[in-house]
């Protein structure tokens, strides 16, 4: 097998988009930059824009910025590749039917394989091998079921503000073109018909030598293989279990405007809104993994796929309540909770109504609204700020991966040129792959912007051992 993963990830998203921005999905993008650089972001509360520029404080950079990220994620499994390909040489391999059925098939009771031996048990020393291929093979298609996915994420955001006084309020231009790329399994169960599968190995004494290789239908498209002459055995499963390769690209224009409405001796209410344009495109791949032959090779397959575009449109609201030592926010992000669909993939390989139906689920996306609550501290000076922010519901992002994020980010700022803002920080996803990452991050030569965040967990990719998620983010910042 060709040794290109991570590197054939990071190759499809630089192919599929020159310039893309990596949101908050594989890692949290609250813990990147510290609290007053993420206020001017492009996919930050828009009412924390009009604070930081109010309160034009000397470390802060408030014209705009050019900002890169790349990401990778793997699931729990390791050498993911390897385990389809093994999978692809016990499965058989398909013909396209003329049409897709639609009935739907019963499930069949799990065979008690203890029970057969004892009743059959001059079959046992023939069947040993097969029984543990059995549950090697159902063990290894649920383990993929849940943990074998890879997904990356590679990207530019250049938010821009233009004016600090339009109407008494603040406004920032946001733009920014997202790659989301992702593999994962669709995998449909191995269930045995107890009383088929028992019919069929009964026959097994009854061969002579010379009658040579048989096929028994075990149930639930398991064939075994037994030669006579030399008693073995060999499994195959016809099951349209497959690999699902998506790619997404999501170009982003939007227009921030936020001011403050009220004031007492607490503090100062903001409020701000922001309109957001969408152009996305997408693409996507299945293949049975009885029909696979190097599971990594479809990624140059996915990058020259043919992408289908698709424009909407969606709503930001926020809300910051501050005064100089605290913050109290929430962000309502996707307001409207837009639609878009992926192209159809070709069914006539695929009979499973299960594997049908998660085609139907995966061909479909919404960019849901979800609500995001942040507090911060900041120390009289404003160079010592303490946030922690926490999304109040979980939400998909394009390929389909659950994310609620919660965010402990500590940040250090000074007048110094050489390193005038440092940060470290924490980010957990409650929901979907529940990974933690540690984040770091400093500015320096007054300029330059570099955040690295990791998991504490490795996964084993083509023999050697990587983070389960790792992003890096580099940009620029400047006034004009």
């Amino acid at each position: 097998m060709r040794k290109i993963l991570p590197y054939s990830i990071i190759v499809l998203c630089i192919s599929s988009c020159i310039f893309n921005f990596a949101l908050a999905n594989i890692q949290s993008k609250h813990t990147k930059l510290n609290f007053s650089q993420r206020a001017l972001t492009s996919d930050a509360n828009p009412a924390n824009t009009a604070l930081v520029v109010k309160r034009d404080d000397n470390h802060v950079m408030t014209g705009a910025m050019l900002n890169g990220t790349a990401s990778l994620e793997y699931g729990n499994l390791d050498e993911l590749f390897e385990a389809y390909n093994k999978l692809s040489g016990d499965f058989e391999q398909s013909e396209p039917p003329p049409g897709t059925p639609t009935n739907p098939i019963e499930t069949p009771e799990l065979i008690d394989w203890d029970k057969l031996f004892e009743t059959y048990p001059n079959l046992e020393d023939r069947l040993d091998i097969l029984k543990n291929e059995v549950v090697s093979l159902a063990s290894l298609l649920a383990l993929i079921a849940t943990e074998g996915y890879g997904k990356a994420e590679l990207g530019l955001e250049a938010p821009f503000l233009l004016s600090s006084d339009f109407y008494g309020g603040t406004v920032l231009l946001g733009t920014s073109y997202t790659g989301y790329s992702k593999a994962e399994g669709i995998l449909e169960q191995i269930q045995f018909d107890a009383e088929q599968a028992k019919n069929e190995l009964m026959r097994i004494p009854d061969f002579d030598e010379d009658d040579g290789i048989q096929e028994l239908d075990l149930s639930a498209g398991l064939k075994m293989l037994y030669n006579p002459q030399n008693k073995g055995v060999k499994l195959i499963v016809t099951n349209d279990s497959l690999l699902l390769v998506k790619s997404a690209r999501i170009s982003k224009v939007n227009l921030s405007y936020s001011r403050a409405q009220y004031e007492n001796d607490y503090g100062t209410l903001y409020w701000g809104v922001k309109p957001t344009y969408f152009n996305i495109g997408m693409t996507s791949l299945g293949v049975r993994i009885g029909d696979l032959e190097d599971a990594e090779a479809i990624f140059d397959d996915i990058k020259n796929g043919d992408y289908s575009y698709q424009h909407g449109f969606d709503v930001d609201f926020g809300l910051s309540f501050a005064s100089n030592n605290y913050l109290i926010a929430g962000h309502l992000k996707n307001a409207i909770e837009s639609d878009y669909r992926f192209p159809q993939i070709d069914r006539r390989r695929f009979n499973s109504p299960y594997v049908l139906q998660q085609l139907d689920k995966n061909e479909r996306f919404t960019l849901e609204r979800q609500l995001t609550l942040q507090g911060a501290l900041f120390s009289e000076d404003h160079k010592w700020s303490f946030s922690l922010e926490v999304d109040a519901n979980a939400i998909n992002d394009p390929m389909l991966d659950k994310f609620q994020w919660l965010n402990f980010t500590a940040g250090y700022a000074a007048d110094s040129w050489w390193l005038p803002s440092a940060r470290v920080g924490f980010s957990r996803n409650l929901a979907g792959s529940e990974l933690a990452y540690l984040n770091a991050g400093l500015t320096f030569m007054k300029f330059i912007n570099l955040d690295v965040a990791s998991t504490l967990d490795t996964v084993e990719i083509d023999g050697q051992d990587y983070m389960r998620g790792l992003s890096v983010s580099l940009g620029i910042q400047f006034d004009y």
